[in-house]
């Protein structure tokens, strides 16, 4: 495995962040972790880059031994990482160039080996044009590329990437993301990436985990996470609705749903168009659910359905 945190736990004071948690990443994924802010993602990045120590647990990259939370501990620069922060945290004063080359330089590489290195990633990347340029000089989607050449340059054996492309603009975020992931991809390099956006996680991961209260409550392909949640919570950060219906929990996904027949009944809270679809927030018993119909609803009017598909749980 690229990545292993075994039973790793964090506090801060009173406040436990991380409970026992496990996470195993293979050679080559791009794996990510899907949860509300405040749940630790950042945190997972940080001991696993070992700018943070967990109170416990074991982290282990490439199948050695980094941080046992007692004595071994290899410090950040000697763990073949490369981190993408979510501020990109570029120094203002540098061109691009240079601050791609900075960890370079750290690490005391021949500046003959530095320009080519820092040439080969910023083609790669194709930010070639902007490399005398400074930070302020560039869009958000060129401090972006700029960051991430930065961590690829060493070409680590791990790559970390802390909500990276939360500060894009959305009419580019889609194509940059799928090109940095293409390129990581084709590089081989193991990727940890944390977000908080269902549509992003499920687009970019061959693998997500969901991440609630310091504990993965469900690891596996988007597809499979998607359809079968291990668990409330799951179902909830997944985009189901869940409806407490005679003591049972009932969860089911606001695109499959039918009209005018069924036993859900409830009243139209509102409505927004979506282009494709009515989006229809409805009161239902005690709870407000989400639905997609093709036809508009009035607010106030009533609303009878039911569902193509209906998970049921324990309710809690």
């Amino acid at each position: 495995m690229a990545v292993s945190l075994r039973q790793v736990g964090k506090s801060f004071g009173k406040l436990q962040v991380l409970s026992s948690l496990d996470l195993e990443v293979g050679k080559g994924e791009y794996f990510v972790i899907l949860g509300p802010s405040g749940e630790g993602k950042s945190t997972i990045l940080n001991i696993t880059a070992g700018i943070l120590r967990p109170d416990r647990g074991e982290v282990y990259l490439d199948g050695a031994l980094v941080d046992d939370s007692k004595s071994v501990y290899v410090p950040p620069e000697r763990r073949g990482v490369g981190y993408v922060f979510q501020s990109y945290a570029l120094y203002p004063h540098m061109t691009a160039f240079d601050n791609i080359a900075f960890p370079l330089k750290m690490a005391g590489w021949p500046k003959e080996e530095i320009r080519r290195a820092v040439l080969e990633v910023a083609e790669l990347l194709g930010i070639r044009e902007i490399l005398g340029k400074k930070p302020a000089q560039l869009s958000g989607g060129q401090r972006q590329r700029v960051a991430v050449a930065r961590a690829l340059v060493k070409r680590p054996r791990v790559l970390l990437m802390d909500e990276p492309y939360s500060n894009i603009d959305p009419l580019l975020r889609e194509s940059v993301r799928a090109e940095i992931r293409r390129i990581i991809k084709d590089l081989g390099i193991a990727t940890v990436m944390v977000t908080h956006d269902r549509e992003e996680a499920m687009a970019l991961g061959d693998r997500i985990g969901i991440l609630r209260r310091g504990r993965l409550l469900q690891v596996g392909k988007p597809e499979e996470v998607l359809a079968k949640p291990c668990c409330p919570d799951v179902a909830l950060f997944m985009g189901y609705n869940l409806v407490l219906v005679d003591g049972r929990l009932l969860a089911f996904r606001p695109e499959e749903v039918e009209l005018g027949v069924g036993d859900f009944v409830g009243e139209v809270i509102d409505v927004e168009f979506r282009g494709q679809w009515w989006a229809v927030v409805a009161r239902v018993g005690g709870a407000l659910v989400k639905l997609y119909t093709a036809e508009r609803l009035q607010t106030g009017g009533k609303i009878k359905f039911q569902t193509k598909r209906l998970l049921e749980y324990a309710a809690q």
